[in-house]
C-alpha cells in the first residue's frame, strides 16, 4: 500500500482567497481551517475534484504545518475513505491526487458553512 508523498500542500488561487476570508471571519489559522475542511470533505458523498492543473496555483503549505502531529491519522482516515470508495490504494499520485482534492474541497465547505466563529460549532452536529 502506497503512503503519500507530498511535503508542500498546493491550493487554488481561488482556495486560497477563501481561506483568507475564513481566517479573517473566524480568527481561526489556515492550517486548522484546513484540517477541519478535509473532515468535512470525508463525510461528504461523491469523489472531490482535484483543482485543474492548468489553473493558476495560490498558496502551498507544508505539510508538517498542515498536518503536525496528527499527519498519519489524517492520511488513515483518507485511506480508509478510499477503501470506501473502492478506490487503488497502490500508487502514490492517487493518494496524493485525493489528499489535494479533499483539502481543496474541504475550503469550499467550509466558506459555505462559517459566516462568523460561532458558526463553528454547526459542524459538529
Amino acid at each position: 500500500m502506497a503512503d503519500l508523498t507530498l511535503q508542500r500542500i498546493p491550493f487554488s488561487k481561488e482556495a486560497d482567497s477563501r481561506l483568507r476570508m475564513l481566517k479573517a471571519r473566524t480568527g481561526i489559522t489556515p492550517n486548522y481551517l484546513c484540517r477541519l475542511g478535509f473532515c468535512l470533505s470525508l463525510d461528504e458523498p461523491g469523489l472531490p475534484e482535484a483543482p485543474d492543473a492548468a489553473a493558476e496555483q495560490g498558496r502551498e503549505i507544508n505539510r508538517f504545518t498542515l498536518l503536525g502531529q496528527y499527519d498519519s491519522a489524517f492520511v488513515g482516515l483518507l485511506k480508509v475513505w478510499m477503501q470506501g470508495q473502492e478506490l487503488e490504494q497502490q500508487k502514490a499520485a492517487q493518494i496524493d491526487k485525493f489528499f489535494i482534492a479533499h483539502m481543496n474541497r474541504g475550503i469550499e465547505l467550509m466558506v459555505a458553512r462559517i459566516k462568523t466563529l460561532a458558526d463553528m460549532s454547526s459542524l459538529c452536529r
